[in-house]
């Protein structure tokens, strides 16, 4: 099933118009970041075009498009960092499921070529539904409430 959301409409088409990545234009991450969540190495961001309530973002302050290209460094705080999150919206959305997802490659969906994780809670879902995305949610909480509730603003 396809659904017309006017806002990605928007965002695709303003993400090819921004010279070079738009996850490396500090700007972009400042207005959407969860100072409390972030680390040395990876951004918390709320996803300004969620695809369900919660939707935050992993985001790798150094560019990169693929997972080998992570340092040690990167590697072990991402974890920590993984997890906090997950406990956060744990807390906020009482649950103990989970969308955590990566696209990497040309054919993989991804919208911005650079490296970053979908994590998204999950509360109920429909049975029998063909992709993890399959079921239709109706967003009750904006991405930047959200972002106020996580880092207490």
């Amino acid at each position: 099933m396809k659904v017309y959301d006017p806002k990605r409409a928007a965002y695709r088409k303003k993400s090819h118009q921004v010279a070079g990545c738009e996850f490396c234009h500090f700007e972009n991450i400042q207005e959407q970041e969860c100072r409390s969540l972030s680390g040395d190495f990876w951004w918390v961001v709320v996803n300004k075009y969620p695809y369900m309530d919660g939707n935050l973002m992993m985001i790798s302050k150094r560019h990169i498009e693929d997972m080998g290209d992570l340092s040690q460094e990167e590697q072990r705080e991402f974890f920590d960092v993984l997890e906090k999150t997950k406990r956060k919206l744990q807390e906020i959305f009482r649950t103990t499921s989970f969308n955590i997802g990566i696209n990497i490659g040309k054919f993989s969906g991804a919208s911005i070529k650079h490296m970053h994780w979908q994590i998204i809670p999950r509360q109920k879902k429909i049975q029998n539904a063909t992709n993890i995305f399959g079921d239709i949610h109706v967003m009750t909480v904006s991405p930047m409430d959200l972002r106020k509730v996580i880092d207490g603003k």
